[in-house]
């Protein structure tokens, strides 16, 4: 009945201050295109995206500078990624535990995590952001009893970087072919794949057990996944290299185009502050910048 030597607060969380959090798997010293970095950054802010997190494999020097801007600002969270074995005796730069790890640093963070690959884009197709679609859909009425949509499965299609670019036209394509912005100029995408088949998952961080890389193996009790139909959402991937398994027919998707006159100019923007900061050099391209 005396009185405590010790006090322990207990801090439970308020509402999450980021609406979507995208977790990017280890980066690299294969990856040195600032300008794919800059447009995939860019275009995810567009639709939604608050905050992003990049583990730090081996990150070369010119992407690493463009990282520690956006870090600087309060975009992008870098985390050092050591693993304690070599590579090529775990999956891709242990790519499960850094789904894992970047999933549950969110809880009481973010209200929705996305994961996804730097050449991957959500693009939503019956709303205006990634993070307002999820509200919508995983609020819809399941057909199990006494369960929640945890998760949602977006579909892929792939996109060939190496194909004719566009016929189509559009108000910033001159500015999209001086700063190579490769997404705004190939609009040829493969059939939709099926279900699991490279898909990637936004998650509620409360409602996961276990994550696979192109799934969920467990969800928490009372939540299940919903596949997207692709009229509401489809996840863009664009590939340098044919994949032998895309499906045909091939068709022509110009959906993401409908938005180029907002990206771009910000893509620009954010490449010319990169070019007067000296940041990198290779933005030479971009043409006629002071």
């Amino acid at each position: 009945m005396s009185s405590p030597n010790n006090v322990l607060p207990v801090n439970y969380p308020g509402p999450p201050y980021n609406n979507l959090t995208r977790c990017y798997p280890a980066v690299h010293g294969n990856f040195t295109d600032v300008n794919s970095l800059v447009t995939a950054l860019e275009t995810s802010r567009y639709f939604g995206t608050d905050k992003f997190i990049f583990y730090n494999y081996s990150i070369p020097q010119q992407i690493n500078k463009v990282l520690l801007q956006y870090e600087r600002e309060g975009i992008v969270e870098m985390r050092n990624w050591r693993l304690p074995l070599p590579p090529e005796q775990i999956h891709y730069w242990g790519q499960m535990a850094s789904i894992h790890d970047c999933v549950f640093s969110q809880l009481g963070v973010a209200k929705y995590v996305l994961l996804a690959d730097i050449d991957e884009v959500v693009v939503p197709k019956s709303e205006s952001t990634v993070h307002a679609l999820a509200d919508k859909l995983l609020t819809t009425p399941t057909l199990r009893p006494s369960t929640s949509y945890g998760a949602l499965m977006f579909l892929n299609a792939f996109f060939f970087l190496n194909g004719h670019e566009t016929t189509a036209e559009f108000l910033s394509k001159s500015d999209a072919v001086k700063c190579r912005l490769s997404v705004f100029l190939h609009t040829n995408r493969s059939s939709v794949n099926p279900p699991f088949y490279r898909s990637k998952l936004l998650v509620i961080p409360e409602s996961v057990d276990v994550l696979q890389i192109h799934s969920a193996e467990t969800l928490r009790p009372g939540w299940i996944t919903l596949v997207v139909e692709p009229q509401y959402g489809l996840m863009h991937h664009y590939r340098k290299d044919y994949d032998p398994q895309a499906l045909q027919p091939y068709t022509d998707d110009i959906s993401l185009l409908q938005h180029s006159t907002s990206i771009i100019p910000r893509v620009k923007d954010r490449l010319r502050s990169f070019e007067k900061a000296k940041a990198t050099g290779h933005l030479k391209e971009c043409g006629g910048w002071d």
